[in-house]
């Protein structure tokens, strides 16, 4: 809207056109608070529904949105940066052996200090604590017995609620053929477990999540990283190529619904071709769908499981990214590898804590949980937008960035001659969390890129965090002395 309007315009449009100068010039940010419509009505001598109007117009302008409950707020910018490229390039398939910078960022992962947080999950401020901890003493309370036993087919009603739940994402379950893990991580462990053996190689998308890289490196399998698209996950077309030969992949892994670090959405039609070539080659599918609830659309994206006649896709998932990290409760839905899956899991981790899974399945039952979730997506968006538009804002020219619909991770690829374990090495110091690309891959591909989380809420010290963060960044574009910078007297990164 120009904000160069005469006194015959609408006074509605006026306000409005004020309001938007100020966004525009940068007095105000995107995803910065507005009035309320009753304090903007006070402010402008209006009436009530004049305010109304000024926001309907500024929200139609795609300028301001609404959020239920909590009023309106400047909308966020498109990006001024570009996505990252596609790489085609393939390796062979290799024996994982992990990069030592990764143990470095495992080393440091849980810095207290670090703005951001290096840990990819929601802040404790996002998550539902309290009621959580009235739920555990009234479970305590009424089940003190789950202190001295367990159940090793794990709780029916946590079951009864996954199965129930897993109907909006496309795909029917029974409870009984759910088995409850030890996080999403020992579900995709079973998975692998249940129909691949070490020497076998296991297609996966890349950059991938590097626990998942660790776990096929236990195994003592082989790794084929597929390359993947910033926006639309994993190339099919590489993919295809790649199975051709018969008995060359054994499984494949996949998150297809914003993986770490990526933050990618496969397209429906793209999934259901995924699910089909994969039958037609009898290559096991294994999903993990631990972000699928992490959408910022209208429609939850469907599983690929979705697409599966065949029972054949082993769909993993786990609450510990949307409500409980410390819960650590997962399941896994093996299809027809069920009895192995169960047998392996009674052998690895005997069963998971009762108390924990009984405590969920009535949050689920009561409406908690999916009440929480619409909080969650509103601010992860939120926060998804100010990050990105932090890093438009301070990082070099010549830097791309993902726009993820979804999740909780930015991929930023860096000028190619950047190196991220610098990045990295000097970003820590100065308490900054920033996630090197080299833990991403068994390759040196994304040696460039650094990955960012915002699963916190966006402030003033993580707007400081990013300045600097974009100044280090700048520093080594230029090849200038790799020396933690000094700290400005506003850009203070502590507590």
């Amino acid at each position: 809207m120009d904000a160069a309007v005469d006194a015959s315009t609408p006074l509605y449009q006026r306000i409005a056109a004020q309001i938007e100068a100020a966004i525009a010039s940068g007095a105000m940010r995107a995803g910065a608070r507005l009035p309320s419509v009753r304090q903007l009505a006070q402010q402008h001598a209006v009436s009530i529904s004049t305010a109304q109007q000024v926001y309907r117009c500024l929200e139609n302008r795609g300028v301001a949105e609404a959020r239920p409950k909590s009023g309106y707020f400047v909308a966020p910018r498109a990006p001024v940066l570009p996505e990252p490229l596609l790489d085609l390039r393939m390796e062979a398939p290799s024996l994982v052996n992990m990069d030592q910078v990764l143990q470095e960022f495992l080393w440091i992962v849980n810095d207290p200090l670090a703005v951001p947080s290096f840990h990819a999950q929601p802040a404790r401020s996002l998550l539902p604590e309290a009621k959580l901890q009235a739920l555990m003493a009234a479970v305590n309370r009424r089940h003190p017995e789950y202190a001295s036993r367990c159940q090793m087919e794990g709780s029916a009603a946590l079951r009864q609620e996954i199965a129930r739940r897993a109907v909006g994402s496309g795909v029917t379950l029974r409870p009984d053929e759910i088995v409850v893990t030890n996080g999403g991580l020992e579900a995709v462990y079973l998975a692998l477990r249940s129909v691949a053996a070490a020497g076998d190689t296991i297609a996966l998308e890349s950059p991938t999540y590097f626990h998942l890289l660790q776990v096929i490196e236990s195994l003592g399998m082989r790794a084929l990283e597929i390359p993947s698209h910033p926006r639309d996950g994993i190339s099919l077309e590489a993919l295809e190529l790649a199975t051709r030969e018969s008995g060359a992949v054994k499984a494949c892994v996949l998150l297809p619904n914003f993986p770490n670090p990526m933050g990618s959405l496969m397209p429906v039609e793209r999934k259901r071709a995924l699910v089909q070539l994969m039958a037609e080659r009898r290559i096991t599918l294994i999903e993990s769908d631990i972000y699928g609830e992490l959408y910022f659309g209208e429609q939850r994206p469907p599983v690929l499981k979705s697409f599966d006649p065949e029972a054949d896709v082993i769909l993993c998932s786990a609450f510990t990214k949307t409500v409980a990290p410390g819960y650590r409760i997962g399941w896994v839905a093996p299809g027809r590898h069920f009895l192995k899956t169960q047998a392996l899991k009674f052998r690895t981790s005997v069963a998971c804590p009762m108390v924990t899974q009984e405590v969920l399945a009535q949050f689920i039952a009561d409406g908690g949980y999916e009440h929480h979730l619409r909080r969650l997506r509103a601010a992860l968006k939120t926060q998804m937008h100010q990050m990105v538009d932090a890093v438009a804002r301070h990082f070099p020219m010549g830097c791309r960035m993902s726009l993820p619909q979804g999740g909780m991770m930015l991929w930023i690829e860096l000028p190619r001659h950047v190196d991220s374990r610098e990045v990295f090495a000097l970003a820590r110091l100065e308490h900054i969390g920033v996630a090197p690309g080299a833990a991403f891959s068994t390759t040196r591909r994304f040696d460039h890129f650094i990955r960012l989380q915002y699963g916190e809420p966006f402030t003033a010290q993580t707007e400081a965090a990013i300045r600097r963060l974009g100044q280090i960044v700048e520093r080594l574009a230029k090849n200038l002395p790799s020396t933690p910078l000094a700290r400005e007297p506003d850009a203070t990164l502590h507590v």
